[in-house]
């Protein structure tokens, strides 16, 4: 017995020490990696920082911050056992010992399955809203953790109750009525619910990667976030996902996807000419069972949802073995390669506005490159574009940068040289080698029509280049709102040059800076055409980042030789006018104020169905007076160029999206008033 017991005891020694193993090796991965990155940024970023107790602190309170929210994961006792990691994780990462992450793997782990469990537990229980309670919408300033699960299963109760209420004061008009019907579909309510909060804690505790993988890639991005919002570490799948991003093309098998509420993933359209549009079998409306790749394959369902994710959209899974389900209930297997697929969404795209002269209007929803082998690029897309729209009879052109977040500043210089002649276009500063002058070297530019450039809030990086570029040189008339406000630029750096697909690191290595001096870095491009534009006031912009770098200003001593047309300065004072007696900006304007004051968020809110009615019956009368304003229509005389007539016969994906832009466009304000400008500068 006690030879039984001894090997027993051996055998789990030896099971102990192999973990132990495997977690040294793991964390010396990690500590290597951490190691590069610092080195990296402390090498390459414009501004860097000192890795001291104050980077300690931060990165502690905002790793915490992003693992738990609103509090409901980690108990207090648990945040006092990491609590002396707060002024160590600096050393920990000079002498190289990241054991820390196990801890914070082992007891945010247990949280979540702490929290499943709680959640089963919830089932059994009757829906009996407590008299007086109350549910806290705001965060503490300081994180506030429980002392016990009893207190967070009592937060979970209080959400609970409030979805409840909040569905069923949603789901009609007539509070008496719905107040009686609340006891016949409580039940099944909270069960979805709970289904809900069971599907999200299962994702949590099954990232795509892996537990300790998607925390260690967690903090290291915490860890770059300290020296600016914009320098940031990317692993070899969201690589390959940014990338795409910024690209007009990527690999991909041709199905749009969506989740119903039962959490069934379903085929919701097909792209024409992709893998799964030549596959007779597949058809919309098909629902996703399984996902292979190689020798492993997952159901799909809540637990896999990430890994599912991934698999799909992932460039390092380049062939899926995928199982369907038909409506009939019949199941059947597929083998498809992903292959590069137009992204009609991160398109540009032109319409043929008539009037007494024609005006070309250009989307251009990011500035996409070809990179790693995708079909297009922005400045050739453009070109094209602008050469179609210019042989219909265009006099003038609309570039609509609005919702623009950026992407290869490369593409910006290429197009600002279409429309400008020898000039000097932007200054970049590193802290190397100082000012950097960057020179338009076209003696003359391609397109002399006037142009009028729309951006709002959401236009960042590669569009506020532009925009105030252009501005500057007086070429074009900015109309919108004030940009978004980042002026910085970003490299990448791999972090094993030795690897064939390396993980990579984006650090911010240099500022841009206008011809005049000054840095829409924090201040954006101000318009000289200023509109106003729902919810701006709601809008999170680059100085809203505690990180963000200061805006600055240097000098250059360049000024600028072309002036304004008379013509056009008359069309810019004639539309500032124009714009404060508009009724539909003068309604966007009330509204405005109306939703500053109403959509106030206030501390905590009493759970009782009739004032969360009151509350809901407030908030669908902002929301009526929101589509008044954003579905409201414009005259405008939009034409489809040639090139689209033909292609869309043969493209109903396309024949959609083009449809869906022209139904945007007429409801957007900002382009009525552009054409009405342009209009004016002849």
């Amino acid at each position: 017995m006690k030879s039984v017991l001894l090997k027993k005891n051996v055998f789990t020694y030896l099971l102990l020490c192999l973990v132990a193993l495997t977690h040294a090796q793991t964390n010396d991965d990690f500590c290597l990696k951490v190691y590069k990155v610092n080195i990296l940024i402390q090498k390459n970023h414009y501004a860097p920082k000192a890795i001291n107790n104050q980077f300690s602190e931060y990165v502690f309170d905002n790793f915490l911050k992003q693992l738990d929210s609103d509090q409901t994961i980690f108990l207090q006792e648990e945040i006092d056992s990491l609590s002396h990691f707060r002024h160590e994780l600096d050393d920990a990462i000079f002498k190289t010992e990241c054991g820390f992450m196990d801890a914070f793997v082992h007891f945010y782990e247990n949280g979540l399955k702490r929290n499943l469990a709680m959640v089963q537990e919830l089932r059994e229980e009757t829906f009996v809203p407590e008299p007086g309670d109350t549910l806290r919408f705001v965060q503490r300033e300081k994180p506030v953790y429980y002392d016990n699960i009893e207190k967070i299963k009592n937060i979970y109760r209080k959400r609970l109750t409030y979805e409840v209420l909040d569905h069923v004061a949603r789901s009609g008009k007539n509070k008496d009525s719905l107040y009686t019907q609340l006891p016949l579909v409580v039940n099944e309510l909270r069960l979805q619910q709970l289904d809900n909060y069971t599907c999200r804690l299962q994702n949590l505790i099954n990232p795509g990667p892996g537990m300790q993988y998607f925390m260690e890639d967690l903090f290291i991005n915490v860890f770059c976030s300290y020296f600016d919002p914009h320098t940031n570490f990317f692993s070899a799948d969201a690589k390959s996902g940014f990338f795409n991003s910024l690209s007009s093309g990527s690999l991909g098998l041709g199905l749009i996807m969506e989740l119903s509420a039962n959490n069934e993933v379903n085929i919701n359209d097909i792209q024409t000419g992709s893998p799964a549009f030549l596959d007779p079998l597949i058809e919309k409306g098909d629902r996703l069972m399984r996902v292979g790749f190689g020798e492993k394959e997952y159901e799909v369902n809540c637990t896999n949802m990430n890994v599912v994710h991934n698999y799909f959209y992932s460039d390092n899974y380049k062939e899926l073995e995928l199982t369907f389900r038909k409506k009939s209930g019949l199941d059947y297997r597929t083998l498809l390669q992903k292959e590069v697929l137009k992204n009609y969404e991160n398109t540009t795209y032109g319409f043929l506005i008539g009037g007494k002269k024609k005006v070309g209007y250009i989307y251009i929803p990011s500035f996409y490159s070809n990179m790693e082998g995708n079909s297009t690029n922005l400045y050739n897309d453009l070109l094209f574009e602008l050469n179609h729209l210019k042989r219909s009879g265009a006099k003038g052109f609309i570039l609509d940068l609005q919702y623009n977040s950026g992407g290869d500043l490369m593409q910006a210089f290429y197009m600002l040289t279409l429309f400008l002649d020898q000039a000097p276009l932007s200054v970049f500063n590193n802290r190397r080698n100082g000012p950097e002058l960057v020179l338009n070297l076209n003696s003359k530019a391609k397109f002399k029509e006037p142009i009028i450039i729309l951006i709002n809030g959401f236009s960042a990086s590669a569009s506020e280049l532009f925009a105030s570029t252009l501005q500057d040189q007086n070429r074009a008339v900015v109309l919108g709102q004030r940009s978004y406000g980042k002026g910085t630029l970003q490299t990448f750096f791999p972090l094993d040059e030795e690897s064939t697909d390396p993980e990579l690191l984006k650090v911010t290595i240099e500022k841009m800076f206008r011809m005049n001096g000054k840095s829409h870095q924090r201040n954006g491009v101000h318009p000289d055409i200023l509109t106003p534009a729902l919810l701006e006031g709601f809008y999170t912009r680059e100085e809203d980042n505690t990180n963000a770098l200061d805006g600055e200003e240097i000098e250059i001593g360049y000024k600028e030789k072309r002036k304004l047309p008379r013509s056009h300065q008359k069309a810019v004072t004639l539309a500032n006018s124009r714009i404060v007696t508009q009724p539909h900006f003068r309604q966007i304007a009330a509204l405005n104020e109306k939703l500053s004051q109403e959509l106030k968020i206030t501390d905590t809110i009493p759970l009782e169905f009739g004032v969360l009615f009151n509350e809901v019956t407030k908030e669908n009368t902002l929301f009526t007076l929101f589509n008044e304003v954003t579905e409201k229509t414009y005259t405008l005389d939009v034409q489809l160029q040639g090139k689209d007539k033909k292609n869309i016969q043969y493209n109903p994906l396309l024949q959609t999206m083009l449809n869906n832009k022209k139904e945007q466009l007429l409801t957007n304000p900002d382009i009525f008033e552009a054409v009405q400008v342009i209009q004016d500068m002849f």
